[in-house]
């Protein structure tokens, strides 16, 4: 095997396991979350590093057995991106600014293949390469008086969500690293 299979293998490796961390573990790092939170397209990366290490493999058997289960891992890869992004695609509907250096996230998805809409509150802690995100609430408009309104700040480590028929959902952040204590979800 030359060096460069050797190079190639281990970085289809590193990268295949970095798909399998993404995708199951949800990480709190803004930088990760939004720029690296790309399963599919990590597999994907991986088989066609595997494929071309295997071009420099002297059996042509094992050659041609690695592309093509190279090839079929890189097709269900792209499925289950075009599935993903068909049915879980979220789209940003603003951000909320509140005392520094937090701000709320919104975010807009479908829910399923209904008319639905649900939409994603989370809490961001600005502090440039370490800035952070969690979750803070989920709302489905499925039933109608359960549909978000509303968000505001009530105080410094204190938010209030509102929906339609009046309701509110008062939480609280930890003072010291922001994240939420209790998060607010309806039909989600």
């Amino acid at each position: 095997m030359s060096p460069r299979s050797l190079v190639l293998s281990a970085a289809s490796l590193c990268t295949g396991g970095l798909a399998v961390l993404v995708y199951f573990h949800d990480s709190h790092l803004v930088l990760l979350r939004d720029h690296l939170n790309h399963p599919f397209a990590l597999g994907v990366l991986a088989c066609l590093l595997m494929a071309w290490a295997a071009v420099g493999l002297r059996r042509m058997w094992l050659r041609i057995v690695i592309v093509v289960l190279a090839g079929l891992g890189a097709s269900v890869a792209l499925f289950g991106g075009w599935v993903a992004l068909t049915f879980a695609s979220t789209q940003e509907a603003g951000f909320i600014d509140g005392p520094a250096p937090y701000r709320i996230r919104l975010q807009k998805s479908l829910a399923g293949l209904g008319p639905d809409t649900v939409m994603w509150l989370s809490v961001r802690r600005d502090s440039g390469l370490l800035s952070r995100e969690w979750d803070l609430g989920c709302f489905n408009d499925d039933v109608p008086d359960d549909a978000f309104d509303s968000v505001k700040w009530t105080g410094p480590s204190s938010v209030e969500i509102r929906v339609s028929d009046g309701r509110t959902f008062p939480v609280t952040l930890d003072p010291a690293s922001g994240r939420p204590q209790t998060t607010a979800t309806l039909n989600c």
